[in-house]
């Protein structure tokens, strides 16, 4: 898991389309000041908590610059922890098949690894935004919606149940209310969440120092 430090350092160049000559649009990378996607996260809200208003205010706050894989990996890293970012991308990719059938995988859309794009090509460019789009799309999804998954989350440990039979619990509530699968990245999320925040108080301390 990468430290807050590493990213940080993160440099974020961002194209902007800037008028070079007269009718002639050109491509500059302009920087991205770090401290201001750290003051965002603070605003962004939780993903949690609310997936759809967490990927509205991400897409205001990215506006219309072109961003790198490099760019767009360092704020998600910025942004969320290493589960949530498993999530936004398993359901961007799959929004993304579900959108476009006939289209280029969505694991080659979102590549695990740099693809090297081109930013001065209409190719690399196109490549960028769609990631773009796609991982707002995939925050927006991330978490299943339902009026059930309240059931999930209004649940807590009992007084006199071990941790063990407390997770066995939430794993059964989440499966049976809102028909996640418990091993999946975002139910696995969820049960992490949710055995944390509803634990006992001495339980959740520790867990918390884990």
């Amino acid at each position: 898991m990468e430290s807050e430090s590493e990213s940080e350092k993160a440099n974020l160049f961002p194209l902007r389309e800037v008028p070079t000559a007269p009718g002639i649009i050109g491509y500059v990378n302009v920087p991205i000041n770090t401290s201001d996607v750290r003051a965002f996260k603070k605003e962004m809200g939780k993903l949690m908590d609310d997936s759809l208003g967490v990927s509205e205010r991400l897409d205001e706050f990215l506006g219309t610059s072109i961003y790198s894989y490099e760019d767009l990996t360092a704020i998600l890293r910025s942004l969320f922890n290493t589960e949530e970012r498993e999530m936004i991308r398993q359901a961007g990719m799959r929004e993304w098949e579900r959108q476009n059938p006939q289209s280029t995988p969505g694991d080659q859309k979102w590549p695990s690894q740099d693809p090297r794009w081109n930013a001065q090509t209409e190719e690399g460019r196109r490549n960028m935004i769609d990631m773009r789009n796609i991982i707002i799309q995939g925050i927006r999804e991330a978490v299943p919606r339902g009026q059930n998954l309240s059931k999930v989350f209004g649940e807590c440990q009992g007084k006199e149940e071990t941790p063990t039979e407390w997770l066995e619990r939430l794993r059964k509530s989440l499966q049976v209310y809102s028909g996640t699968n418990p091993d999946s990245p975002v139910g696995e999320v969820l049960l992490k969440t949710q055995f944390v925040a509803k634990s006992w108080e001495d339980i959740q301390k520790k867990l918390e120092k884990i």
